[in-house]
């Protein structure tokens, strides 16, 4: 019984640990890195994918796009 108790924990830690959320964000970019492709709002970094256009500027204005998944907040789309 407790071997099966602990098989069904460990997959639903599983199931739950690879679901990913989305998610929309506005706010000033405090910072950008075009070599590791991430811009930083709200102490937060967001990383663009090469398919994602990372022609922005520190200080202005964003809303962001993103999924958030695996530790990392990937941006599939950015409004000025």
């Amino acid at each position: 019984m407790k071997h099966l108790i602990s098989a069904v924990a460990v997959m639903a830690f599983v199931a739950v640990a690879g679901v990913a959320s989305a998610g929309d964000i506005k706010g000033v970019i405090e910072s950008v890195n075009g070599n590791t492709r991430t811009v930083t709002i709200g102490g937060v970094a967001y990383v663009f994918p090469l398919n994602v256009d990372l022609n922005i500027a520190a200080g202005q204005t964003v809303t962001l796009t993103f999924d958030a998944a695996n530790g990392r907040n990937q941006v599939s789309k950015v409004a000025k």
